[in-house]
């Protein structure tokens, strides 16, 4: 057993041999005729060094990132200060509507506030004193959309 792995260690220190000069061959700066000219060089000092015939250029090897380009760090986003919570609205009925009917007649359809300043008939669209609108009439009560919030069901009083 001892002999096949003393057989076996001979060759694959050569193909790591072999394999370890070829990498060398690759990272070198000057490529393999780098080398040869300056132990030319070396051995006369007086000679010049033969012009080299251009070799056939060798691409070294670039491999793709595999996870991406380096990306400097980004500077951290000023976290944008929190909108204070606005109190709540107060009720529809503090602006002294109060609903007392619904009329349809055909495809049309109103609705009568009573207000301290009188009645009024109005429809989908209109706007009242204090800045709402009648969005919509509907059999629950009529619909009313102040500065442009979400609409608020002014009902029926009980």
């Amino acid at each position: 057993m001892r002999l096949i792995a003393a057989i076996c260690t001979v060759p694959a220190l050569a193909a790591a041999a072999w394999s370890g000069h070829l990498l060398w061959q690759e990272l070198a700066p000057g490529g393999a005729d780098g080398g040869r000219a300056m132990a030319f060089a070396a051995a006369d000092p007086g000679a010049q060094p033969p012009e080299p015939a251009p070799a056939p250029r060798r691409e070294s090897r670039r491999w793709p990132p595999l996870f991406g380009e380096p990306q400097p760090p980004r500077p951290a986003a000023a976290a944008a200060p929190a909108a204070e919570p606005q109190p709540p609205r107060p009720p529809l009925t503090s602006l002294g509507y109060s609903l007392r009917g619904v009329v349809q007649s055909g495809g049309a359809t109103w609705a009568v506030l009573a207000h301290p300043a009188g009645a009024q008939m109005v429809r989908a669209g209109d706007r009242l004193e204090g800045g709402a609108e009648v969005v919509r009439i509907s059999a629950e009560g009529v619909w009313l959309a102040r500065g442009g919030g979400a609409p608020e069901l002014l009902g029926f009083a009980e």
